[in-house]
């Protein structure tokens, strides 16, 4: 039985310099909420297996942290929080932090961190494959396939996205 990710499971360093991000600022139709289920997959993080898999996910505290495998460095955190909603108790991401210190983290723009987060929910600990979104996005040639190996690594191109 795989082992769930927590702080000690990868080297980490937090954040230095974050940036809020309000979701509702980026889509306004977009709400992340999620079952009970989808919550305790979120809080099973993500250990790499190699440096390849590009990303060390944990959850500590009602707190998602993501950092980059190779460097340990935190480009996001989101807090979950439980809300209740048609007489029904949710879990919702209504905000990240984005790494913002240019020595740590170059881009900066909140879209594409935005779309990039997505990624990581959703293929990367939900399993829910949502790549075609990011392709139609930033494309699919060959050009882009470099940028899309730096931000995902294996995940991304992992057809069914399970431990190999």
């Amino acid at each position: 039985m795989e082992k769930d990710a927590s702080k000690e499971s990868w080297k980490n360093y937090p954040i230095r310099e974050p940036k809020l991000v309000v979701i509702k600022n980026i889509d306004p139709k977009l709400k992340l909420h999620f079952s009970i289920e989808q919550y305790n997959n979120l809080k099973k993080g993500l250990i790499p297996k190699e440096m390849e898999d590009k990303w060390f996910i944990y959850f500590e505290d009602n707190w998602l942290y993501f950092h980059r495998s190779w460097t340990g460095y935190g480009q996001y955190k989101a807090e979950i929080i439980e809300i209740r909603e048609n007489d029904v108790f949710i879990y919702a991401i209504q905000e990240f932090y984005v790494e913002r210190d240019k020595e740590y983290y170059t881009n900066d723009d909140d879209c594409h961190d935005f779309d990039i987060f997505l990624q990581l929910l959703f293929w990367g600990l939900l399993k829910i494959d949502v790549r075609e979104i990011y392709f139609k996005k930033y494309g699919n040639d060959n050009s882009q396939i470099m940028s899309v190996w730096s931000n995902f690594g294996r995940m991304h191109f992992n057809v069914d996205n399970k431990d190999e």
